[in-house]
Formats: structure tokens, C-alpha cells, sequence
């Protein structure tokens, strides 16, 4: 059993990534947490979940959605969440967190300030529920599924084809 470890202002003390390439991605099972659920936490990476099988309850901030199979989750920088499982006993989901400056590169660069801090500052973006019946949303769903098989692929240039794909999910974010 595991569970979420945080300090005391509940950021989450775990790496996501690391600085030469800050992007965590890992298979969960919610009943392989203490009591089937995680702990509030945050951190300052943005995570994508997408939801394998089963229903997780997803908390962001005082916001609750339940998550199905095949509908995934935009979960903000330094927003407080948590989940426990839904209707079924378990829930199998991919994580994807990685650190925005993966995407917008230097401190006060063009990307970071047109494409990104106004969605990472907008206290209504703290998470966005993607579902396969809005066209937009599935193309979110089916980049990070595309992740999913080339982290597991370990090709040639992974790294720089993750990166390539979640580039994608936030143009698509920022253009909705």
C-alpha cells in the first residue's frame, strides 16, 4: 500500500521527472493506496490523468467530478486534489506530470508569456474534465494515450516525441 507523501503545506515530496527532463509518467491503481484513495496534495507540475478502467472521484480544489473509463482530467499547476475510486472497487489511470517549462522553455519567454501563464494563473482553469463526445477533448484523450505507448516504447527519441505530443495537448487546451 502506499500513499501520497506531502509536506506540511501539503505540496506532494515526490520527483516528476527530473530537471533534464521533467515529465513523470506512471500507471495507478487507486486501490493501491491506503483506504483506495490519495491524499490532498499539490504541486507545481500540471498533470493529465486519463482514466483506463473502472471510476476514480476526482477532487480539484471545493470541485468534484467522477471520471470514467476513456474520459481523462486537466489538473492545474499548484492546485490542491485529491481522488478516491467511484462506483467500481478499482480504477487503473495514467499520470502525465510534467514541469511547464518543459513547454515554454526560459523564464518570461514569449511562450510562456502569450500561450501559457494565462491559463496557469486562471483560478476557472484549475481543471478541465476531458470526454470522448466533444471532438476536442478526444484528440486531448488520444495524445495522451499516445504517450502512453511511446513511454512504453522507450524508442528512439521518446523524450523528444512526449514532449512533441503534450506541446499538441496544450495548443489544444489553449485554443479552447
Amino acid at each position: 500500500m502506499v500513499q501520497i507523501h506531502t509536506e506540511k503545506n501539503q505540496k506532494e515530496i515526490k520527483r516528476h521527472g527530473n530537471y533534464e527532463f521533467p515529465v513523470n509518467i506512471s500507471p495507478e491503481s487507486i486501490q493501491s493506496y491506503e483506504q483506495g484513495y490519495f491524499l490532498w496534495h499539490w504541486h507545481p507540475e500540471i498533470e493529465l490523468t486519463l482514466i483506463l478502467e473502472g471510476e476514480i472521484l476526482y477532487q480539484v480544489n471545493d470541485n468534484s467530478c467522477l471520471l470514467k473509463a476513456g474520459e481523462g482530467l486537466f489538473c492545474n499547476t499548484n492546485v490542491l486534489h485529491a481522488g478516491r475510486h467511484g462506483n467500481t472497487a478499482d480504477c487503473s489511470y495514467l499520470s502525465v506530470t510534467f514541469h511547464p517549462r518543459l513547454l515554454y522553455g526560459y523564464n518570461n519567454s514569449l511562450m510562456q508569456n502569450r500561450y501559457m501563464e494565462g491559463i496557469l494563473r486562471d483560478p476557472e482553469l484549475a481543471s478541465i474534465h476531458f470526454k470522448p463526445e466533444v471532438d476536442w477533448q478526444k484528440n486531448v484523450l488520444e495524445q495522451i494515450r499516445k504517450i502512453q505507448r511511446l513511454s512504453a516504447d522507450k524508442a528512439e527519441a521518446s523524450e523528444l516525441k512526449i514532449q512533441i505530443v503534450l506541446m499538441e495537448i496544450w495548443l489544444l487546451i489553449y485554443e479552447h
